[in-house]
């Protein structure tokens, strides 16, 4: 099996070592900073075009989080978490698409998901899956598992933190190519980054963190720290 290390909070350099996030730890983080925050402060946002970390909400970033856990591995790791076939449907699986033309493009029903504890339970089903896949499955496997998507100048951008496990696509230009291990990776830092957005809405609002988080993957990158308000690059074709 794949190795899970809570103290490994970056995909290592050495290749032989396999080690996979610890998600469940992504969950402490969340709570521990969303609690006893009012409406009003978990839906302070910023719609100025150039402050794009400020566009969601602390709600709505913890609606991507729940977003993000739920569709990765039901689109990526299904034949591996439900090999039978019975797909669970947590959520509309065709109506959480993404892209601009789905009405919940990266963010959970908001008619049926908007209150924290019900956003949290969708994070932590969510997260409970990739637990398994890295839990279950041979790092082999996840390495070989690989999928080719469409390239942005964001996903360009990002891939940079990994050592391996996605690249531009030698057979398909303007595609990047992933394995396993290096999409669940990237979930894991898309998560992660959103957290700290979360910790910089609440910087914002003058109120206090309520952790310390790892600087690793997205987070080394300057703009999804907050070394800088520039928006990061976009999630247009390269």
């Amino acid at each position: 099996m794949a190795q899970v290390d809570p103290n490994i909070r970056e995909m290592p350099d050495d290749p032989s070592i396999g080690a996979m996030p610890h998600y469940p730890q992504l969950l402490a983080w969340i709570t521990a900073e969303v609690a006893g925050l009012t409406d009003a402060q978990l839906d302070f946002d910023d719609l100025h075009p150039d402050r794009e970390w400020m566009w969601w909400s602390i709600r709505r970033q913890v609606s991507h989080i729940g977003w993000d856990s739920l569709v990765l591995p039901y689109r990526r790791c299904a034949e591996l978490l439900w090999p039978d076939g019975e797909r669970p449907s947590p959520i509309d699986w065709d109506a959480h698409r993404m892209g601009p033309q789905n009405k919940w493009d990266r963010v959970l029903d908001e008619d049926k998901f908007w209150s924290m504890p019900d956003l949290l339970a969708k994070v932590e089903l969510g997260l409970s899956w990739l637990e398994r896949v890295v839990t279950e499955q041979p790092i082999e496997t996840l390495r070989a598992t690989t999928k080719s998507v469409w390239a942005t100048h964001f996903w360009a951008y990002v891939i940079t933190t990994l050592p391996r496990g996605a690249a531009p696509d030698p057979d398909k230009e303007g595609s990047i190519i992933y394995d396993l291990e290096g999409s669940l990776w990237m979930v894991y830092y898309e998560m992660l980054s959103h957290i700290r957005s979360i910790q910089r809405l609440k910087i914002a609002q003058g109120l206090d963190l309520a952790t310390e988080l790892p600087r690793v993957g997205y987070l080394r990158l300057p703009e999804y720290w907050g070394d800088t308000d520039a928006n990061g690059p976009p999630l247009t074709a390269v």
